[in-house]
């Protein structure tokens, strides 16, 4: 579960990344800008530190009880939705405890994106691990 938490951070990064992209593309370079480029940045490093937080607080457990409940399933395509699905009630979930109102829409696609992002990630490099040590055998020493 921590490598699926590892990953959905680099994933919420690679998300803050290009939305600061899109932010510092749009402010301008004139006094009475709306946003500036600053204050793009600090919302950006705000947004993402949060969501830090609710990976850890929410996404931690939420994922160790999704991974709990498909311990029986074998098929890699129910898991990644199963975790997708868990994404997106944590995530709108958490705008709905404030009343986000069309909000929470965006935070569960948020949240199904991450979570079931990651965990298509994880399972594609535990796959490839997996070949690597089926092909390349370690010799007993």
């Amino acid at each position: 579960m921590l490598e699926v938490c590892l990953r959905a951070a680099v994933v919420l990064l690679v998300m803050a990344v290009v939305l600061l992209t899109v932010l510092l593309a749009m402010t301008s370079r004139s006094p009475d800008a709306a946003v500036d480029a600053q204050a793009a940045v600090m919302v950006v490093v705000l947004m993402y530190g949060l969501h830090l937080v609710a990976l850890a607080v929410l996404g931690w457990p939420g994922g160790l009880l999704t991974a709990h409940l498909m311990r029986h399933e074998t098929s890699e395509r129910r898991h990644v939705v199963a975790f997708a699905g868990a994404g997106a009630v944590l995530g709108g979930a958490v705008l709905a405890a404030w009343g986000g109102g069309i909000a929470i829409l965006v935070w569960a696609a948020v949240g199904a994106a991450v979570a079931g992002g990651a965990r298509a990630w994880t399972g594609r490099a535990r796959r490839r691990r997996a070949a690597l040590r089926t092909t390349h055998p370690s010799t007993p020493s």
